[in-house]
């Protein structure tokens, strides 16, 4: 459908949504997906309509094989958001360089998401390295910092990577004239005042970045829904695989999860308007939501018979994980990934994220959000239920599995 959409004009979008109305659940979900795709291919014939001067030769009609003109490094591209985003630049003819310091197989999903050529990856990244920075914007017009910490570890903090890599890399920006965009990922819940480390340290950098870079653009995403994503699939492994799952002070604090789509959708709608230098954006879905509700949505979606959360007082958590914190800091490799076991989440979960009023959001991109408690992007969690996708529930068929074993299933 998004071929024919090229030659019928919006005939094709139309189909689709007498599709969408009235469907069934998975039609449903087949004619979003074709809306998407359909609007995707609409906007890749002016894809070429870039706020930028600097832009090269645009050669095509704006898909995969053509060529935009545009030269982008995104730093932290192999990531989850960060694929993305990547995928989203590429697919309409851009270069993309893609710094990395994993092993090479952690990045080759990369090399697909462009045309050949396309996607360039750089090995041995270094977030002190500023001649390999150098290099790595060298032939780029845009710039894109995505790299976050989740956890602090033996060799990288909060600061290191929040604001000394942002205020180093902002540096190395305002010195390249070459390079017309910036465009930096920080938090919504970014807050000076902020009691988490980790939000405080992005406020921090967010200023920094400003201040040495006026024309930035920062994007500030709510937690962010997908399939590879450490929000719902964190709260799965709580409530599935862990013997509790602790909710902080009753969950009650509010959220506005968002669909990773969409926040690809927002770096392209920022880089074709020259309105959005200087700006910042707070990228919240259309659902508030307490974090209560975000567990039970995902204790029904998976179809559990019982509930193994537990709230649990805000010095309580941080007095149990806080031991964990300071392992993580001091030894190497240590089996806790667990973002959501650290006393510096607890102190995040302890205030809303939710885009404060009088805000820029998707709606001053022109962006149409997507809700992060139905179809396409819930789809991911009913795999991880326990009797399979259609059913969910084993219990009835596991009378016989001893107890010892019925645990590490949910099977209760």
């Amino acid at each position: 459908c998004s071929r024919v959409v090229v030659s019928t004009g919006q005939s094709c979008n139309k189909m689709l949504a007498l599709l969408a109305r009235g469907a069934s659940p998975a039609l449903h979900q087949l004619a979003e997906s074709g809306l998407r795709l359909a609007a995707t291919a609409a906007a890749a014939r002016n894809y070429a309509d870039f706020a930028l001067t600097n832009k090269g030769t645009a050669v095509g009609t704006g898909g995969r094989s053509s060529v935009s003109g545009i030269t982008a490094t995104v730093f932290g591209g192999y990531g989850f958001i960060g694929s993305y985003v990547v995928s989203e630049l590429g697919k309409r003819g851009s270069q993309v360089v893609v710094p990395y310091r994993s092993t090479e197989n952690r990045v080759q999903h990369i090399r697909q998401m462009g045309d050949l050529g396309q996607i360039v990856l750089l090995n041995e990244f270094d977030i002190r390295d500023e001649d390999f920075v150098k290099k790595a914007i060298s032939r780029s017009n845009v710039v894109i910092n995505m790299l976050g910490q989740r956890m602090e570890t033996i060799n990288f903090g909060y600061e290191d990577v929040h604001v000394d890599w942002p205020k180093r890399l902002a540096k190395i920006v305002a010195s390249s004239p070459h390079v017309e965009r910036f465009i930096h990922f920080s938090d919504m819940g970014a807050d000076l005042k902020h009691a988490s480390r980790r939000m405080k340290t992005k406020a921090e950098g967010d200023k920094a970045v400003m201040e040495i870079v006026p024309t930035a653009t920062i994007m500030k995403p709510a937690p962010v829904v997908g399939i590879e994503d450490h929000f719902y699939n964190y709260i799965i492994y709580q409530v599935s695989l862990s013997l509790l799952a602790p909710v902080v002070d009753g969950g009650v604090a509010r959220v506005q999860p968002t669909y990773v789509l969409d926040v690809a959708d927002a770096v392209v709608a920022a880089l074709k308007r020259e309105s959005s230098k200087g700006k910042t954006y707070y990228l919240g879905g259309p659902e508030t939501l307490t974090y209560r509700q975000v567990y039970d949505i995902i204790i029904k979606t998976l179809r559990l018979q019982t509930d193994d959360t537990v709230h649990v007082p805000a010095w309580l958590a941080k007095a149990a994980f806080g031991p964990k914190d300071w392992a993580r800091r001091m030894l190497p490799n240590l089996p806790m990934a667990n973002w959501m076991y650290s006393a510096d989440y607890v102190e995040e979960v302890t205030r809303d994220k939710v885009a404060p009023a009088g805000a820029l959001t998707y709606k001053d991109l022109d962006v149409q959000t997507t809700k992060v408690t139905d179809g396409l992007p819930i789809e991911p969690v009913r795999h991880f239920r326990v009797g399979g996708y259609r059913w969910g529930d084993m219990a009835s068929v596991a009378k016989d599995v001893p107890d010892a074993i019925r645990k590490y299933y949910n099977l209760k």
